[in-house]
């Protein structure tokens, strides 16, 4: 389906908890793909505006820059703004498709009764796992919560163990509630990967046929961060022996304490090469005692990960979090890094080639983790080959695909509308 084509022109209403403002793409992943997507989609005859709750600054509302969005081209979501407002703003604009990054649940309503007296569309794109943070209210995961808290916080964490299955239980009649709620009021959902289609059907108690998954459900996996890639020529030249980690330092759902405590014994092989670890979070004073005897561990702290993503080797995330697409590890195989994660979400597989353009640990222990670590910092010529094919790999999710998809699915679901 053509960009060019004068009868696939889209007027787009992006809505988005914080305002897109200069310097959102810093903000979260969301932001950085709205941004790409707006930005691209522009460059083809689009057109974009802006819904939003709040501002990341504290900026009032008079104070917003409008380097994306003209203060016509953006309206502020309140619990006071009528459904007649927001039809008015859409009529104004022509606005035919509504397409929801973040959004409060009680906005869903709202956003759908809008479109229906305009005659646009809603899609919504979950940015979650079918199940989302039900992880969180596992025994496993509350004993490692109350391990690394603060001792003043260890009394609510401790109601929070002796209560776990009946606060779980009330976190997923939640997360069924939202899930259908945002089904049920949006003419198309896209989801990140196929894998969590079982995962939906799961948690909504529904035999998902391919037709009726089909109704329901649009595949796109999120894009690369950059818009340029890592030029292959220069793997054998630039990457350093160096193991790269970047995220939030919260051992709790970061795991990264096992990398550092193992470190000791894998640097008296190799004393030549250095973990380096990026990021702020509560366990970063931890993490900082742990590698004060390790001279060959930097922790940098907060940073922008591109110039280190140039020269570092492997990427190593053992995180559990909720995040249903890892936008990190993409970063990584952008410029050649060679991930190594364990098998905590079903979306690494669409990413990762297991052996090939990385590793995806289905035996979550330190054993296993060590032994992938020793093979690849022992084999120079193995390294150079599992990057290129990981650089490979991340060109199947260019920026300019993820739009063109996006730009398919507004242009297909307001024509069947």
């Amino acid at each position: 389906m053509s960009f060019d084509d004068q009868r696939n022109r889209i007027n787009a209403l992006i809505c988005t908890n914080f305002y897109l403002r200069l310097g959102s793409s810093q903000i979260g992943g969301v932001e950085r793909l709205s941004l790409i997507l707006i930005s691209t989609l522009r460059k083809k005859g689009c057109r974009f505006f802006n819904a939003f709750r709040t501002t990341d600054d504290n900026s009032k509302d008079d104070e917003l820059d409008e380097h994306y969005f003209l203060e016509s081209e953006r309206i502020k979501i309140t619990d006071r703004l009528s459904c007649d407002e927001l039809a008015g703003f859409l009529t104004r604009n022509n606005i035919n498709v509504i397409h929801i990054q973040q959004a409060e649940t009680r906005d869903f309503l709202l956003y759908r009764e809008a479109a229906e007296r305009v005659g646009a569309v809603v899609i919504a794109t979950m940015h979650k796992k079918p199940f989302e943070d039900l992880f969180t209210f596992e025994r496993s995961y509350i004993i490692r919560e109350l391990y690394n808290s603060r001792f003043s916080k260890k009394i609510g964490i401790l109601k929070k163990l002796f209560l776990s299955s009946i606060i779980r239980r009330k976190r997923l009649d939640q997360i069924y509630m939202k899930t259908l709620n945002t089904i049920s009021l949006c003419h198309r959902i896209v989801i990140l990967s196929q894998n969590y289609i079982p995962g939906y059907a799961s948690l909504l108690q529904k035999d998902m046929s391919s037709s009726d998954t089909d109704c329901i459900f649009s595949i796109i996996p999120n894009c690369v961060s950059f818009s340029n890639y890592f030029p292959e020529i220069h793997i054998p030249r630039l990457k350093q022996k160096e193991i790269l980690v970047v995220g939030r330092l919260d051992d709790t759902s970061r795991r990264i304490s096992i990398l550092i405590n193992m470190w000791s014994e894998l640097s008296k092989s190799f004393p030549d090469w250095t973990l380096r670890i990026l990021g702020d979070g509560p366990s970063a004073a931890r993490y900082k005692k742990s590698a004060a005897s390790a001279p060959s561990i930097k922790i940098e702290g907060r940073q922008d990960p591109e110039s280190y993503y140039r020269t570092a080797s492997i990427y190593v995330n053992l995180s559990i979090t909720d995040d249903a697409w890892s936008m990190s590890l993409l970063e990584a195989m952008q410029y050649a890094l060679i991930p190594v994660v364990f098998n905590t979400s079903e979306s690494y597989s669409d990413i990762i080639e297991h052996e090939q353009s990385g590793f995806i640990l289905e035996d979550m222990s330190v054993t296993a983790l060590k032994h992938t670590l020793q093979k690849l910092m022992n084999d120079e010529k193995l390294r150079h080959t599992v990057a290129r094919n990981s650089l490979a790999r991340s060109k199947m999710f260019s920026q300019l695909t993820y739009c063109y998809r996006y730009h398919n699915l507004y242009v297909q679901t307001h024509k069947e509308s």
